[in-house]
């Protein structure tokens, strides 16, 4: 089952082709991204120091919101949103910069991201008040049914 050299020679530049293609996809993934607001970085010690910078930001930003529930309870609700938005870029971003960073950065990352959402909903389950559940009264509309029972009976 041995390929001859033809063959190969063959496969060797399909290959190439097929890299310059990818190379140059990516080339032109970069330029568009560049203008977005997710860059994609392409070495691993350029994405932890991103991650980092952001997962401290993120902690700050959970140790500020006891402060906040105390001087001003009514914005707490739309400052967990805006946590809630910057976890969710970060974990954009893990999932951008995924094809080049070893299982165990992102194991890693994803365990951090998932700590982060468990923070947040602890936080907001113990600083926002929940609704108390209560049943309403309602209006006694009820129509006598034992007179249409009785109407409606047949007698033989």
């Amino acid at each position: 089952m041995w390929c001859s050299k033809a063959a190969l020679q063959k496969k060797y530049s399909s290959m190439v082709e097929w890299l310059n293609k990818r190379h140059q996809s990516r080339l032109d993934n970069n330029n568009e991204s560049e203008s977005s607001s997710f860059p994609t970085f392409e070495s691993t010690s350029s994405f932890l120091t991103r991650f980092s910078n952001l997962k401290s930001s993120i902690e700050s930003q959970l140790t500020h919101s006891h402060s906040l529930s105390f001087s001003n309870p009514s914005q707490l609700k739309s400052y967990f949103k805006k946590i809630s938005a910057s976890i969710s870029h970060l974990e954009k971003l893990v999932a951008e910069n995924s094809y080049f960073l070893s299982s165990y950065n992102i194991r890693s990352s994803l365990k951090t991201i998932a700590d982060l959402k468990h923070t947040l909903e602890n936080l907001i389950s113990q600083l926002l008040p929940k609704k108390k559940f209560s049943f309403k009264n309602k209006a006694a509309t009820k129509k006598d049914t034992t007179n249409n029972n009785n109407n409606n009976t047949v007698t033989p």
